[in-house]
């Protein structure tokens, strides 16, 4: 995505917009909508970058062996018990019909600094990093980073501790006798709620993690219902279970006759992200489809894709048989469900890290929420 740099002057105008294929959207009847004007928001020469923090930026003088990324699951569920999984029902889980793939994991909370305690999770990078979106699980400098035996951080979480990529982080708990050091190696996007910080299962446990007290599953050809009644047959029914399976969506049966319907309708793709912030994103992106590109990194569309992340990330929204990079109706929902996976409807910690990740910088996350306050 294409990041902007400047201010924004708000104006109390109707915006009329043409696009490809000779649709019309007016933004008239959209009270408080916020104008990128042309020499308002300017875009710099080059602002793209991977979305999580390059662990080889601080190198360790040993190497950690991490298996290449060879699949990408989409979870369908997190769930978490109070105790440990036992080897059967770990096994029980795997023996669930239309499961592809499940990954165990350590969670605990610790603090990091000043604040509420954080969750921590301790995970074996190899299995982990194929549920997590699609460029943190390409980061193989990040997932040997954990298997060093460092820390990764969320971006959020980073911010709001004042935590330093490449420094050294005191964690402190209830069952740690004196506090414990961890080298911070990389920030990324994890897309499970709640999960904070995470580390090798080793460095988790001596934080306190409790062993085996999650898992993250993998079964697309069952029904959520179907899928959760299997999982409390087998850990019991008092396991707090998070549904991540992106919603189903039906295909516009009508266009859209504004930008402000098509945000309306998009954020149907994630149910808890505001609309608003689609908004926003849409204007500080291509002041909603006014400069469709190419970026000088070569983003494209009114929601400004990287045509690399469109291949895994695009979305057929009108339902004509294509995901169109250049396409309103399908780049919007294709944003929703992007800022989705990356947790944006996990409260206000994961929508920072969701509009983080579409475009690295501070001044970037605080311009889009500032905009979307001021949408009606």
């Amino acid at each position: 995505m294409r990041g902007t740099a400047g201010t924004v002057r708000v104006v109390a105008l109707a915006l009329t917009v043409t696009l490809g294929g000779g649709a019309v959207f007016a933004a008239t009847g959209f009270p408080g909508l916020p104008r990128r004007e042309a020499g308002v928001v300017a875009s710099p020469a080059a602002v793209e970058r991977a979305p999580v923090e390059p662990a080889s930026a601080f190198p360790s003088e040993t190497p950690a062996a991490v298996r290449p990324l060879t699949t990408l699951r989409t979870p369908d569920l997190f769930v978490r018990v109070t105790r440990s999984l036992s080897p059967a029902q770990v096994a029980a889980l795997r023996a669930i019909p239309g499961m592809q793939g499940l990954t165990v994991l350590d969670t605990g909370t610790v603090r990091v600094g000043a604040g509420q305690p954080v969750r921590l999770a301790g995970v074996d990078p190899s299995q982990f990093r194929q549920f997590t979106p699609r460029e943190t699980a390409a980061s193989d400098g990040l997932w040997r980073s954990v298997a060093r035996g460092e820390a990764a951080s969320t971006y959020g979480l980073a911010r709001s501790r004042h935590l330093t990529l490449g420094g050294t982080t005191v964690l402190q708990g209830t069952v740690l006798q004196r506090p414990l050091e961890q080298r911070l190696g990389a920030l990324a996007v994890f897309g499970v709620p709640g999960v904070e910080l995470v580390m090798g299962r080793d460095q988790a446990r001596t934080a306190g993690a409790v062993p085996d007290s999650a898992v993250l599953l993998n079964a697309p050809s069952r029904a959520i219902g179907e899928l959760r009644s299997a999982v409390h047959a087998v850990v019991g029914e008092g396991a707090a279970v998070d549904v991540l399976r992106p919603p189903v969506v039906v295909p516009y049966k009508g266009r859209p006759r504004s930008y402000r319907e098509l945000y309306i309708d998009s954020a149907k793709y994630c149910p808890g992200l505001r609309w608003q912030v689609l908004a926003a994103i849409g204007q500080v992106e291509s002041g909603h489809g006014r400069d469709a590109g190419p970026s000088s990194a070569g983003a494209l569309g009114p929601m400004q894709f990287l045509p690399s992340t469109w291949v895994f990330s695009g979305v057929d929204g009108d339902g004509d048989g294509r995901a169109d990079i250049m396409s309103p109706f399908d780049a919007v929902p294709a944003a929703a469900l992007y800022l989705c996976r990356a947790g944006a409807a996990q409260g206000d910690q994961g929508l920072y890290d969701a509009v983080f990740s579409y475009n690295h910088a501070d001044w970037y996350v605080k311009m889009v929420l500032d905009l979307a306050a001021r949408y009606r």
